[in-house]
């Protein structure tokens, strides 16, 4: 038995069809040629689903491009910490080596023997990091420390380093041990680093701003 069912494609117009299933039900396109309603309805849903992954991608998209206007270069860092990165300092060569500290405006990379802590600022650009960040919170302990904590560390170890500073006209670098570090400069013993910090051995003491600073180099003891 056959029940007829009326389907409206527009509101002024009525059109009455078989209600057998509407797989086996066709019609002819605009050029005659047989079009079956199933192919037609399928059609529409492969659009549909086509329009909404791209609404889906697009909404991504902006969250994405979002979240990265208010990335800040640490916590680009961040996410990268352990990995092999490249980079330019601001007065020096290349350096590669595995990023394995970042704090609040710098970095340590560690490059065969030594470590090598470099300002953010005095870093011309960046090679290897790929895409992906890591949020962090304005409480972390990381946007806290400064470069003067590291410092102070390698001042109380006695540790002999190598400053390299951003002004290239500067007559060669700056060797001895950390004297001691202020808010936003320290004080460098200028002495061989094939001897200890005493007196004999000092030249003289210079005082340097972090803002001079391009890079600063000791051995690695790990």
């Amino acid at each position: 038995m056959h029940i007829r069912r009326h389907i409206s494609w527009w509101p002024s117009v009525m059109y009455w069809i078989d209600a057998a299933p509407l797989r086996e039900v066709a019609g002819r396109n605009h050029q005659g040629e047989t079009v079956r309603w199933d192919e037609l309805f399928a059609d529409m849903e492969a659009q549909l689903a086509q329009a909404e992954q791209r609404s889906v991608e697009l909404e991504a998209a902006e969250t994405a491009r979002a979240e990265l206007s208010r990335l800040t270069l640490a916590e680009r860092l961040s996410a990268h910490r352990n990995r092999m990165v490249r980079l330019l300092p601001a007065h020096g060569d290349v350096l590669e080596g595995e990023l394995t500290d970042i704090g609040a405006g710098w970095a340590v990379i560690r490059e065969r023997h030594f470590q090598h802590l470099v300002p953010l600022h005095s870093v011309v650009w960046w090679e290897g990091l790929h895409r992906k960040f890591e949020i962090i919170n304005e409480r972390a302990v990381l946007r806290k420390l400064g470069m003067g904590h590291v410092l102070r560390a390698l001042a109380a170890s006695r540790a002999h380093v190598r400053v390299l500073l951003v002004d290239p006209s500067a007559r060669g670098d700056l060797e001895g041990t950390l004297d001691a570090v202020g808010h936003d400069f320290f004080d460098l013993a200028l002495h061989p680093d094939d001897q200890f910090r005493r007196r004999a051995a000092v030249k003289a003491v210079r005082t340097v701003p972090f803002g001079s600073v391009a890079l600063i180099s000791s051995p690695d003891t790990a």
